[in-house]
């Protein structure tokens, strides 16, 4: 049947709200920024401390800390920068700030052997007062810096209890911010299931940095492995089967082989068939053996598919130098749950941004999560990336190849690698994420009343432990409960006021019903307090609405078991009190023109049909369908 003018206007009205409703709060998930995506000319500062209280006796007896930091030093770049320092009832500089130049490596190597586990207390306090001592306050564009502390217990400055207490929260309350401001990211590592991991998390996750945790000191060499590919994010080639392709921009490589006990000798394959061990190597190769690994630095390799006769291992790794690299934007190391992993992959030539399509056009790209929560391989998710602006791409032929992941992962450790390859080049990246089962967001609803009318007011405040609230922009989208499982994009709201003085953002109604199940989602941009960006999206939310029949029970009474527990420290928000007044001109001012500009859009769109579609919008739509019919 055709429709009568009435019903195609009605129609497209409903259709133009819908559009609406969804451009409105699923915009596109992440705005890219110019230094999230150019390729990384900063070189690593590294600041590795390591702690020889008397515990370590029993934690690591056999003194696996010495192999383990031999590893990262001989792991390191030789552009990079790197100190160390061991710590316990004092910090003790072990090796001096230096490049990791061959003179700098040699030195670390032998003042390896000076860790001990004879100290009597653990003074982390004193250990990042050293690692931080020549940094000032501000990041630095040269240098991405990165502190690795190592520990196996508590903060224990001394016997007296209550002053162990006191530095403990002096550190997170004083000092950790004075190090955000640093830019820097805090990489810890619990060698001990007594050590303080609520303190040493709270420590990596507010920098953005790596936690780790283990009971043997036997992992320790595969966890600086991975500190080592956070810090400075290597080249490398895959290792597949224990084979390798070396093309021909590559003029140096360095092979981590770990081993199992009582293994054969490791052996390497060049193309040409010429094999060696430790006791057989050429010039051009140096050979470093522990007990767990081999590192193999090879000069001038040959072109060609290479192997290893060797266990496989998962750890194992081909670092290459090369002028031709992978690199991706600056991912988080730590993600919460409602966010996404955005990846942007591109290729560079001397560190500049391969764009031209005559090589691109060549190129394989992948994302691959491994590990899921369930091992089989079926089930380990692979993305194909395109740079066609199609199925992710954000925009087509600008040598960015996209992808945001989301769906898949999953509280913990979230691993990935990042591949480029054609027939003669084979590169990839590492990299692990882990998502934190924090709240983002707290949610309450409270009952009004103005004259005759009652009206519910929704109220929404952030973590701000982890989320700069002046940098906020949120929208939301309220769902009837009959609705919520048919997809219904439900009514796009608009927070109507801020209170800068408790940190909360309110929408009222008076149109909903107590009888009535509703859900709210919110859709919040911001950056961390360290600024990364946030895109944050929430769960569906349900809200317990208060009657206004029931007058025995206050407000805080109903709501006290649904309002979820978040940390709002009243030092935290008098200093962002004292932000948000001096930057409110600037911030606000922007923030209002930005939302002139979406009603004025929105208007457009719904103002003629929106009062009376509002009010009969399922009726219409049974009218129009019926029509239809």
């Amino acid at each position: 049947m055709l429709l009568t003018p009435a019903s195609a206007i009605k129609l497209v009205l409903y259709k133009i709200k819908l559009f609406l409703i969804f451009s409105c709060l699923w915009l596109p998930a992440h705005v890219w920024s110019a230094q999230e995506i150019e390729p990384q000319n900063q070189s690593s500062d590294i600041r590795v401390l390591i702690d020889v209280s008397g515990s370590m006796k029993k934690n690591d007896p056999n003194n696996l800390r010495l192999p383990a930091l031999r590893l990262l030093v001989g792991l390191l770049p030789t552009d990079a920068s790197a100190a160390v320092w061991t710590f316990g009832t004092k910090a003790v500089p072990l090796v001096p700030l230096g490049l990791a130049n061959e003179k700098w490596k040699k030195n670390a190597q032998l003042a390896s052997k000076k860790i001990h586990s004879r100290d009597l207390f653990t003074n982390i306090g004193l250990a990042l007062d050293a690692a931080v001592a020549d940094w000032g306050q501000k990041p630095s564009k040269l240098n991405q810096r990165s502190i690795i502390l190592l520990t196996d217990g508590m903060i224990d400055i001394g016997k007296d209890a209550e002053k162990n207490k006191q530095e403990r929260t002096r550190l997170l309350k004083q000092m950790l911010p004075e190090i955000q401001k640093t830019g820097a990211n805090i990489h810890t590592i619990a060698l001990s299931k007594n050590a303080d991991h609520a303190f040493l998390k709270e420590l990596s996750t507010k920098t953005d940095g790596g936690f780790e945790q283990t009971e043997s000191a036997e992992q320790l060499e595969r966890i600086f492995l991975r500190l080592f590919e956070k810090t400075t994010k290597p080249d490398t080639v895959p290792l597949v089967d224990n084979k390798f392709l070396v093309d021909e921009s590559i003029f140096e490589l360095t092979l981590l082989v770990f081993k199992p006990q009582n293994a054969r000798p490791t052996e390497v394959v060049e193309p040409n068939n010429k094999k060696y061990t430790q006791k057989t190597i050429p010039s051009y190769v140096k050979w470093q053996s522990e007990k767990n690994y081999d590192l193999i630095t090879i000069t001038k390799p040959k072109q060609g598919e290479w192997s290893i006769n060797a266990q496989t291992d998962p750890d194992n790794r081909v670092l290459v130098v090369t002028n031709l690299q992978i690199q991706t934007n600056r991912m988080p190391n730590n993600l919460f749950v409602g966010e996404n992993l955005n990846a942007a992959l591109f290729m560079t030539d001397n560190n500049k941004k391969i764009t031209d399509d005559n090589f691109l056009q060549f190129i394989s790209m992948s994302a691959v999560q491994k590990e899921p929560s369930v091992k089989e391989a079926k089930n380990i998710k692979r993305w194909f990336l395109h740079d066609n602006g199609l199925r992710g791409d954000i925009e087509a032929h600008d040598g960015l190849f996209n992808v945001q992941v989301n769906n898949t992962l999953e509280i913990g450790n979230n691993k990935f690698t990042f591949q480029a390859s054609t027939e003669t080049l084979k590169r990839e990246i590492n990299h692990s994420v882990m998502v934190h089962d924090i709240k983002l967001l707290s949610t309450r609803v409270e009952q009004q009343q103005k004259g005759n009318k009652n009206f519910h007011q929704i109220l929404v405040s952030p973590n701000i432990e982890f989320v700069d609230p002046r940098k906020i922009t949120m929208t939301a989208s309220l769902i009837a409960g009959d609705k919520l499982q048919d997809d219904d994009p439900g009514e796009t709201i608009k927070f109507q006021q801020f209170n800068p003085k408790i940190l909360e953002w309110s929408y009222e109604s008076e149109s909903l019903d107590p009888e009535k199940d509703y859900h709210i989602i919110v859709h919040m941009q911001t950056q961390t307090r360290t600024g990364r960006p946030i895109d944050y999206v929430s769960q569906p939310i349900q809200l317990n609405l208060p009657t206004f029949d029931n007058l025995l029970l206050t407000p805080d009474q109903l709501l006290a078991e649904e309002a979820p527990e978040i940390n709002t420290d009243e030092e935290i928000i008098e200093e962002l009190q004292e932000e948000i007044s001096e930057t409110e001109e600037t911030d606000w001012l922007m923030s209002i023109i930005i939302a002139v500009v979406v009603n004025i859009i929105v208007g457009v769109g719904g103002f003629f049909g929106y009062r009376k579609w509002k009010n009969t919008r399922e009726n219409a739509y049974d009218e129009l369908t019926g029509e239809l019919e």
